[in-house]
């Protein structure tokens, strides 16, 4: 991309930041933080003690916005995030990208 089009760019994306993605990762973190305290049998994760598919489907998008996510309003999310990154079938799939590849991997949201 041309230098000159780069703060072009940059302002829209910041733009649409502001006005449309804050706001909904202020409503879908604060919906996930609250599901996790209130987790059936004090559980870690999103439906209980144990992982659930429901873990699994939602492990990509938590973790991809995981950078995102402030630890001091949503301290519940960031360790899950963490958790789910730290879960052996996640290391195990790194792991495997990684060989498959021959490059470190990299999560792109």
């Amino acid at each position: 991309m041309p230098f000159f089009i780069k703060p072009v760019t940059r302002g829209i994306a910041d733009k649409v930041d502001s006005m449309y993605l804050s706001a909904n990762y202020e409503t879908h973190f604060g919906f996930l933080d609250s599901q996790l305290a209130t987790s059936p049998d004090n559980g870690e994760y999103l439906c209980g003690a144990s992982l659930t598919a429901a873990d699994i489907l939602m492990s990509f998008p938590i973790i991809a916005a995981s950078g995102k996510v402030d630890a001091q309003k949503y301290p519940k999310l960031k360790a899950y995030a963490a958790k789910l990154e730290a879960h052996p079938g996640y290391v195990n799939c790194v792991k495997k990208i990684e060989e498959l590849t021959g490059m470190p991997f990299e999560l792109r949201p």
